[in-house]
């Protein structure tokens, strides 16, 4: 078989337009090494073959490929680890957000301080035992009086503060959060549909799969989402990538079971509050279909990032949740800290109003009456602490001093509760009952009756902060545990996908003298086509 004269200058052709190709795309990688999001790129290439399809009889001799031919530009991207990372990122965004919030209310009821509640505690103790000192002295139970309205108003100001860490999450959710997951939806479904368009005409907009990654990358960290790649036809045996972002643990109610879909190519959902849901904080989404999720089951179902991190501390009520299943409710976040506060106000309310109440009905021997319940079986109740609207229950938030007592001219704490010949103004022996219940031993109970801790007040106090305490260090070791991974992955990312200059550096060089020795190659044959036409 003869071989075609010009064969040479075809391979040493292809040879000059790949290396060319090449070193183009060595360019485009070096200018873009401090670009953000920007994934190194290579060109993809192959030898070309003799082609023998029309030939009648196979060829004879030395068969030689016909040079290199380039398929087109793509990244250096694992799309496995693209995974990980962003399931990583989802727990570290849960986990970031509820470390945040907890780091708020532990800033609130720091003890550190002597002049905090527990210390105020102690103060009204100190005062207390000197009015047993001076019974019935009105200076000195004006200053009792002052101590603990004291108490009252630092109580008050305590679920004020944490009411206000509630309400801050909850406009970070509202106003923020779910914002910012509207517009990564939003901005992923345009880039989705000018990709396609981009790939059906030939370009594999690279640039643009680097910006919708970086998006993809950010919604992670909000919510829990997998990403799907689906091939479609688009004619002539040609296939596009359609890209779409689906919901992980979520149903949309079909069988067999599905994931909600976020993101379908050039549609997206909306994700908003749930206004109609007034007893705890709840989400609605409206998905790429118009089809609405806003019942108990859609947010239960929502699992990881951010969305998952405010919704456990703005409805986590611990041991005071009604409901089993509900992971959020079972959650320890705001709503548990400050009914463990209300339940030391109510409880330190309702011993103290007790401890108030003068006897009415007496022994043989002059001593009151008991009941089984260890109160009085009979008297005069003289409250100390109300709430503020004084029908309602007390909270930490509503506990105040007595109008009564508030108002009292002479005397008002009961001194005595025995049965005393004269007027009993010596006798402190019910002062001393109250001295004795800031030690005595009190069983804390949630209004279902389930026990939570037994222990005097400040005791219950200190559980209480020690609770705060131990779960933000729990949460603590959860976000470093998946920032760590998250980093080691973005890590391992980075060293495949970003640019390294002495590499690329290496590969210009040796593109460069690929470039050099194709051009050689065309000037031989140049040389050996003059002798064999000019000199033979």
């Amino acid at each position: 078989m003869l071989r075609s004269t010009f064969l040479g200058f075809r391979t040493a052709t292809s040879a000059l337009k790949v290396n060319q190709s090449i070193m183009d795309v060595v360019g485009q990688n070096m200018s873009n090494i401090n670009t953000s999001g920007y994934t190194r790129q290579r060109l993809d290439i192959n030898s070309v073959a003799f082609n023998t399809r029309d030939i009648k009889y196979g060829p004879t001799g030395v068969v030689i490929g016909q040079g290199v031919q380039a398929n087109g530009v793509s990244q250096y991207r694992d799309e496995f680890l693209d995974l990980r990372y962003r399931l990583q990122a989802a727990k570290a965004g849960s986990e970031e957000v509820q470390l945040e919030a907890l780091n708020d209310l532990e800033s609130v009821m720091d003890e550190i301080s002597t002049e905090k509640l527990e210390g105020q505690f102690s103060d009204l103790l100190a005062q207390l035992h000197s009015l047993a000192s001076s019974p019935s002295d009105p200076v000195m139970e004006g200053v009792v009086r002052t101590s603990a309205q004291m108490l009252t108003q630092m109580l008050n100001n305590y679920s004020q503060q944490i009411n206000t860490i509630g309400d801050q999450q909850l406009e970070y959710l509202r106003d923020g959060a779910l914002v910012k997951v509207n517009q990564l939806m939003d901005n992923i479904a345009k880039l989705n549909k000018q990709i396609r368009n981009d790939n059906i005409s030939g370009n594999p907009a690279l640039e643009l799969n680097d910006q919708r990654n970086m998006l993809i990358d950010e919604l992670s960290s909000y919510l829990d989402i997998e990403v799907v790649v689906t091939p479609e036809s688009i004619g002539g045996g040609k296939t596009v990538d359609v890209l779409s972002i689906e919901l992980k643990g979520s149903d949309d109610g079909s069988v067999p079971k599905k994931n909600i879909k976020l993101v379908d190519n050039d549609k997206h959902a909306t994700l908003a509050m749930n206004d109609t849901i007034t007893d705890k904080v709840a989400l609605k989404l409206t998905d790429t279909e118009g089809k609405n999720f806003d019942d108990a089951d859609f947010n239960s179902n929502i699992k990881g990032g951010q969305i998952e991190g405010y919704l456990k501390f703005l409805n986590g009520k611990g041991d005071f949740a009604t409901s089993a299943t509900d992971p959020f409710e079972n959650a320890k976040g705001v709503l548990y800290f400050e009914s463990m506060l209300d339940t030391l106000a109510q409880k330190f309310a309702e011993e103290m109003n007790e401890l108030n109440t003068e006897a009415t009905k007496f022994d043989a021997d002059g001593n009151p009456i008991f009941g089984a319940d260890g109160k009085l079986e009979d008297g005069i109740l003289k409250p100390l602490f109300e709430a503020r609207d004084k029908s309602g229950k007390i909270t930490a938030g509503n506990i105040k001093i007595s109008d009564d007592w508030a108002n009292a001219a002479g005397s008002y704490i009961t001194n005595t509760i025995k049965k005393h010949t004269g007027d009993g103004t010596g006798a402190v022996d019910n002062i001393l009952r109250m001295v004795s219940k800031f030690g005595s031993k009190e069983t804390f109970e949630t209004s279902a009756s389930k026990p939570l801790f037994e222990g005097n007040f400040q005791e219950f106090l200190t559980y209480t902060i020690s609770r705060l305490n131990l779960h933000k260090n729990d949460v603590q070791t959860s976000y470093d545990t998946y920032a760590e991974s998250q980093y080691q992955l973005d890590y391992a990312r980075s060293s495949m996908s970003s640019v390294d200059l002495n590499e690329e550096g290496v590969n210009l060089l040796q593109y460069s003298k690929s470039y050099n020795a194709a051009a050689k190659l065309m000037t031989t044959l140049d040389e050996m086509l003059d002798t064999l036409i000019n000199r033979m």
